[in-house]
């Protein structure tokens, strides 16, 4: 079984892509060449991830720093 834009032949990815705070992207499908996000169904933020990211945790110092 084949996926809907597979069958169509668009260019598209299969993998997640993560936004991060530092506003960095990468992909979950480690053969993905392209993180643009039309080739994306799903996207997520990286503060969403089971594994909590270093990004988020270094954003939330810095921006606690500020604050005070």
């Amino acid at each position: 079984m084949t996926c809907r834009a597979c069958r169509s032949d668009l260019d598209h990815c299969h993998g997640t892509l993560v936004v991060h705070a530092t506003t960095t992207v990468d992909c979950t499908d480690p053969d993905c060449f392209d993180t643009s996000r039309v080739r994306h169904v799903l996207v997520i933020d990286c503060s969403e991830l089971a594994q909590r990211c270093d990004c988020t945790e270094v954003y939330a110092r810095v921006g606690a720093r500020r604050v005070s």
